[in-house]
């Protein structure tokens, strides 16, 4: 306790947004976690986007536009934040610098709101990265996250669906750009593991989901039951996409 105290001391926390110091299990100071939007109902029963107001009535089984249009693979997706400059921050010390104290606080918020979907599942698979992305950046993201929720669960992380195709990057593309971007992309071994199982995708963002989708895809072909989803963030849904 004493070197953790030591170790605070001379490397205070700061906060994610303004910099300045916070308490040390805190990535937030006050008035910057005012500002953070955490998704909350309405939100799509499926994807689990909060959902806009021109949508309309919303009941709890509601779907957005995008979960209505096109085929869906996982039984759902749940995020703790809505993606923006805030959240932003949260994922950059993540998908940037690895930082496991970002990762393991809000793995642990992640699992106190969905604790249901983690008493259904067997395993944890993260996203993978291309190789070639793995090799340059030195670790995986999605890993990070996987490792700190199998901490706190037990659940144990498999790594073995791999991205054989290397995509280019999916910002900027319309989710039908991004459906054929990471079309076939992945692949996982031939084996009996994954048979019967569920399954908790795990990754950082998710704007359109085409990424989750063919991943949970794949691995429904390869014998998984069922397949969550979790991110850390996620982009708001809209009525229609171009």
């Amino acid at each position: 306790m004493l070197i953790h105290d030591i170790f605070n001391w001379l490397f205070p926390k700061k906060c994610l947004m303004c910099g300045i110091e916070v308490a040390p299990d805190s990535m937030f100071c006050l008035k910057c976690f005012s500002k953070v939007t955490f998704i909350d109902y309405p939100f799509c029963a499926t994807c689990g986007k909060m959902l806009e107001s021109s949508y309309g009535d919303f009941t709890d089984d509601f779907l957005c536009a995008t979960c209505q249009t096109y085929p869906r693979y996982f039984g759902k997706v749940r995020s703790l934040f809505q993606y923006d400059d805030i959240s932003k921050n949260v994922v950059m010390k993540i998908k940037n610098h690895a930082d496991s104290f970002v990762a393991r606080t809000c793995a642990v918020m992640i699992f106190s709101r969905y604790k249901d979907i983690f008493r259904q599942a067997d395993c944890l698979i993260p996203v993978p990265s291309h190789w070639s992305r793995l090799l340059k950046r030195g670790f995986n993201p999605a890993d990070i996250i996987a490792i700190e929720f199998s901490k706190i669960t037990n659940l144990p992380v498999y790594t073995i669906l791999k991205r054989t195709k290397k995509t280019s990057y999916q910002k900027g593309k319309n989710i039908c750009e991004r459906l054929n971007n990471v079309k076939n992309a992945f692949s996982c071994p031939k084996n009996n593991e994954l048979l019967g199982k569920t399954i908790i995708l795990v990754d950082d963002v998710m704007t359109t989901e085409a990424t989750l989708n063919e991943c949970a895809n794949t691995l429904k072909n390869y014998g998984c039951l069922k397949v969550f989803c979790l991110t850390i963030a996620s982009t708001p849904s809209y009525k229609k996409y171009f």
